[in-house]
């Protein structure tokens, strides 16, 4: 009985959390190198699958933390796709939002993080190994 439960839970959450990946965001998957303009550099900053056209980029997004975001690609199809990382809590207390761009191999992405009610604008530039 506990088998079948178990193997019935298994194949139920499975079924639901199975996401197909747009095989057209697969260009911009990677690791990259990256500079903060004006504070840091240079580090990796990484980009997986989330699902869709959904990413998650990990980077040093204020030049001093590691943090994790998540990503909605757009323009799929044409040669710049777009990057928008819509508002987000990446720790307590602290929010991101910002957009950017891909374009062979090189990537953009202009932000802004919020610590405490205190806005600071940054732009990363990285180019994919």
């Amino acid at each position: 009985m506990i088998r079948v439960l178990l193997l019935t839970s298994f194949l139920s959450i499975s079924m639901v959390s199975c996401h197909d990946i747009d095989e057209d965001i697969i260009p911009i998957v990677g690791v990259y190198r990256a500079h903060v303009l004006g504070i840091a550099g240079p580090f990796d900053l990484i980009i997986g699958t989330n699902g869709g056209d959904d990413v998650i980029i990990e980077a040093l997004f204020d030049g001093f933390d590691w943090y994790t975001v998540n990503a909605d690609i757009d323009n799929q199809k044409e040669s710049v796709m777009d990057i928008n990382i819509n508002n987000q809590e990446i720790s307590p207390g602290i929010q991101m939002k910002g957009n950017g761009f891909f374009k062979d191999g090189t990537l953009e992405l202009k932000y802004t993080i919020t610590i405490e009610g205190i806005r600071s604008d940054y732009i990363i530039v990285g180019t994919k190994f």
